[in-house]
């Protein structure tokens, strides 16, 4: 049913917004994250977006896939590329190149 298909979406979104402050690219490493644990204080998960997996035990045992941390780093992401488009518009005398 199309409508809990996409309850449990917007359930893992909302999910992945609650880590957002916790996401931490790799430096000099495209696509590789760091997600902070929202539960065990301390604990990190190494995500990699280009293999699209992640470390936690959710994603290891098949419970959940795409995981809450693998959507958290696109978001983040996503976000990210959106500021940047915003701040690109937004620049007076200027106009973004299509």
């Amino acid at each position: 049913m199309l409508k809990q298909r996409l309850f449990e979406v917007l359930g893992k979104l909302e999910k992945a917004k609650a880590l957002l402050g916790k996401v931490h690219p790799v430096a000099g490493m495209d696509g590789l994250f760091v997600v902070e644990s929202e539960s065990q204080p301390g604990k990190r998960y190494l995500v990699d977006l280009e293999a699209e997996t992640c470390t936690c035990p959710a994603y290891a045992q098949g419970k959940t896939r795409p995981c809450k941390h693998l959507v958290a780093a696109v978001l983040s992401l996503w976000l990210q590329e959106k500021r940047e488009r915003e701040r690109v518009r937004d620049r007076p005398g200027e106009r973004p190149v299509a």
